[in-house]
């Protein structure tokens, strides 16, 4: 299995990993060495678990926003399905009401017209 070997907070690691996963991890750990970077001014003042878990918070953190900017996506497109679903029912529901007037005229004349015949014929 292959190791990368990085240094991290002047610590060296090496990591096992599979050769299908290496672009992933390669990435992964430039991504956490910036997130590290963002507390570069604490080195020396605190230790390093305390920056390691700093950057783990602002991990999650990351993760936690970047889940609810896709709830929020997710929502609004699911809003936007309503919306237009809404606007389809209201077209449907006008053209119905439209029917029915013309349906009420019919039946209007229709019993005007009995009715002249009824007083003709009486």
């Amino acid at each position: 299995m292959p190791i990368l070997k990085t240094e991290i907070l002047g610590s060296k690691i090496e990591i096992n990993y599979e050769e299908s996963e290496k672009d992933k991890l390669e990435i992964i750990v430039e991504k956490f060495k910036e997130r590290l970077s963002a507390f570069k001014d604490l080195e020396g003042k605190v230790s390093n678990s305390k920056i390691l878990f700093l950057a783990a918070l602002k991990a999650e953190d990351e993760a936690i926003n970047n889940n609810l900017s896709q709830e929020i996506i997710k929502l609004k497109d699911k809003i936007n399905f309503l919306k237009t679903e809404n606007t389809q029912s209201q077209n449907y529901n006008s053209k119905a009401l439209d029917e029915l007037d013309k349906i009420e005229k019919t039946i209007k004349n229709l019993s005007n017209k009995i009715l002249a015949q009824n007083n003709e014929n009486n």
